[in-house]
């Protein structure tokens, strides 16, 4: 299992994700999002799936320190 960091909108967030089976899945607070590696690198298709949680609202920021 890995963990995935990115900031946007000035606020930054991270996330687990894990691969299995050519196929990355991405952990949100309230939900997950999957989809097959084809080929891309894990890190970047990793940061697209927490996006999308980002846009979906199924991930909260994570406390600035």
């Amino acid at each position: 299992m890995g963990v995935i960091k990115i900031e946007q909108d000035g606020k930054k967030y991270s996330a687990e994700y894990i691969l299995c089976e050519n196929v990355v899945t991405v952990f949100g607070d309230s939900g997950q999002e999957s989809t097959q590696l084809d080929g891309m690198a894990i890190d970047s298709v990793a940061r697209m799936l927490l996006r999308n949680l980002i846009r979906k609202g199924s991930i909260n920021p994570v406390a600035m320190e």
